[in-house]
């Protein structure tokens, strides 16, 4: 289903090289000018296919920019040619942990850990997870480890150790 919005990108760019009037006509696809320009007061067709997008996005999160959004698709091309790899991950990541790609809300983390550049919409909630103390094993795992180094168990001093000691006032 995720190939759909390449396929529109397509057909619109095709149509556009030949009629710009005609793809700007093909882009009311992009649902936004009817529920937000317009409010909705617009023909029935146009209505209809943006109240069944809402009905669908109440189901599958973000249905319209993962599925048929044109300009995601093309915005993923050049996503394809990235110069930096920004997206932090561990050797971790993916296996043995899953954590990141659970929670990815457009399943962009693939089960190996790999984060697809063509379906990322870079909401940065892997990295929060990356980072975090509760969530990212391989964190916990660090700080863990951490403690444990810098605070070994310390004897505790005795009774008459703090009872002699010469900053306490005995009574």
């Amino acid at each position: 289903l995720w190939a759909v919005k390449y396929m529109i990108f397509l057909g619109l760019f095709g149509v556009s090289l030949a009629s710009i009037e005609q793809a700007e006509h093909l882009a009311e696809i992009e649902p936004f000018k009817t529920a937000i320009v317009l409010k909705f007061v617009r023909a029935w067709p146009f209505v209809a296919y943006a109240g069944a997008l809402v009905i669908a996005g109440l189901f599958v999160e973000r249905f319209y920019c993962r599925y048929l959004c044109p300009l995601g698709a093309a915005l993923a091309i050049p996503a394809r040619m990235r110069m930096f790899d920004w997206l932090k991950r561990y050797k971790e990541c993916g296996s043995p942990c899953q954590t990141c790609a659970n929670e990815c809300m457009v399943q962009a983390i693939h089960p190996t850990g790999e984060i697809n550049p063509n379906e990322c919409l870079n909401c940065m909630h892997c990295q929060v997870l990356y980072q975090s103390e509760e969530k990212c094993p391989v964190v916990i795992r660090k700080l863990k480890r951490r403690a444990a180094v810098s605070s070994p168990e310390m004897p505790r001093p005795k009774a008459e150790a703090i009872a002699n000691h010469p900053n306490i006032r005995n009574q």
